[in-house]
């Protein structure tokens, strides 16, 4: 893959994670778990890639800029999301813990069979 080919795909991700960050500030979690799966299959493309050998300094540095970009939605994101999420864990908790105590403690006519 040459270089302008992984900016490409560095470019794409910092689209996407701008979108996941609308995304994030607008609570809309389902818009935002699709633009992730994108993001993650950009991601995987670039792990792909053959490392790196001399690049220009101008390819360098549209790489770090298009880096932090994607670092600073990622951290915004997780800012964002983390009271959701704190909140999903609380009520997946809750839910299994009812259902243990209904397979435990459920209708008596299901235990005196």
């Amino acid at each position: 893959m040459e270089d302008r080919d992984q900016v490409a795909l560095y470019e794409e991700v910092a689209r996407l994670t701008d979108k996941m960050l609308s995304a994030a500030r607008q609570a809309d979690w389902d818009g935002l778990t699709e633009l992730e799966a994108g993001c993650a299959q950009c991601v995987e493309k670039l792990k792909g890639c053959p490392a790196a050998g001399m690049i220009s300094a101008e390819v360098r540095s549209q790489k770090v800029a298009l880096l932090k970009t994607i670092l600073a939605n990622d951290r915004e994101i997780r800012q964002l999301a983390s009271p959701w999420m704190a909140q999903l864990n609380h009520l997946l908790g809750t839910a299994n813990r009812q259902c243990k105590l209904a397979r435990s403690y459920g209708p008596a006519s299901s235990r005196e069979g």
